[in-house]
């Protein structure tokens, strides 16, 4: 029970009352914000000293509750938030790539090409894929030598090839399905057919381990808390999605990397043409790539001399690694060189 006085006649006289704590409704305390006792009878009491309030109820014995002790300590509050940000860490590091990686080669592949073929449809609906400009026997050629890659591969997962133009642009990539997307300017910018091979079997790489589907289902995972966590503020919550995926970009780069390394050498490919297109890519930089297309299919090029386009494909700025879903293209054209099993 609890002794309370009460302005009893509207003189300023007090009336005591004696009240029931069950009969009492106290609110929760926050800092030194006022708090409200309801009583059975509907009455509201206000409380300005919130922190003598908690220490009667106490005293009566019914103080606050821990979690509401434990909110008013800056020890607890910040041992608190450091726990959480070491669990939320963990589970990114450690527990997210593993439920991906499970999750991603149990779906069925069949789920996986009927969003190739969405995402594919999308693409040529938006006039991002263009038709592409290499004659059929170039097409024929280069499927054949992909198709003596995939051979060779014990439970190759199956996939298709498509050449399509993006403008100029020297790219491949490979869909969560099986689809391996050439765009022609890549083609063009090749020192020879062992490079295409090589890209090939990189992006087989990707294929074979799921890494597509793997980034979709981490994407939708932290997506889901940065919406949760974020609540309206979408930017700050696709931009905790961005930055999430960086390092798994890389090290799936890496991995699919060791896969072309790993099946130009089998195949007797050697990687050095590997290296020479990524040398390339980084000298012209995305510029024109349709200008002297003989120079660029020439594998006995020098290029290692600096282009025209150096000083522009590079510039006073570079992206920093770990700003960047590839890894440095300098280290990866080293490893290419440094696997080659010739002189």
């Amino acid at each position: 029970m609890l002794w309370l006085k009460f302005d009893g006649d509207g003189d300023g006289n007090p009336e005591p009352r004696r009240i029931a704590l069950s009969d009492m409704k106290v609110s929760e305390r926050f800092s030194r914000a006022t708090r409200n006792v309801q009583l059975a009878d509907g009455s509201v009491l206000e409380i300005d000293d919130a922190k003598q309030l908690s220490r009667v109820m106490a005293a009566a014995g019914k103080p606050d509750a821990s979690v509401t002790r434990w909110q008013q300590s800056w020890r607890v509050v910040i041992a608190s938030l450091v726990i959480s940000i070491a669990v939320m860490a963990a589970a990114y590091v450690w527990l997210l790539p593993v439920a991906a990686g499970q999750i991603a080669h149990s779906v069925p592949q069949s789920w996986t090409q009927a969003l190739d073929t969405v995402v594919i449809g999308q693409l040529k609906a938006q006039d991002s894929l263009q038709s592409t400009a290499l004659s059929a026997e170039e097409q024929e050629r280069l499927s054949a030598r992909f198709d003596a890659v995939v051979a060779s591969v014990p439970n190759a997962p199956k996939v298709k090839v498509y050449f399509f133009k993006m403008g100029s642009l020297p790219n491949a990539f490979a869909l969560p399905g099986g689809s391996i997307v050439f765009l022609d300017g890549l083609v063009k910018l090749a020192p020879d057919d062992d490079a295409l091979v090589g890209v090939f079997a990189h992006e087989l790489g990707h294929v074979q381990h799921r890494h597509g589907l793997q980034i979709l289902l981490r994407s939708a995972a932290i997506s889901g808390v940065a919406a949760w966590y974020f609540g309206d503020f979408t930017t700050l919550a696709n931009l905790a999605i961005v930055a999430s995926q960086l390092k798994y970009s890389r090290n799936f780069e890496t991995e699919a990397d060791d896969t072309a390394i790993e099946l130009m050498t089998i195949n007797k490919l050697d990687t050095k043409s590997l290296a020479t297109l990524f040398r390339r890519m980084r000298d012209y930089g995305g510029h024109a790539l349709d200008a002297e297309p003989e120079k660029k299919r020439d594998s006995t090029a020098d290029v290692t001399t600096p282009s025209p386009h150096d000083h522009k494909a590079k510039g006073p700025f570079s992206i920093p690694e770990f700003l960047s879903t590839h890894p440095d293209i300098d280290r990866r054209i080293e490893r290419f060189s440094a696997a080659s099993k010739k002189p």
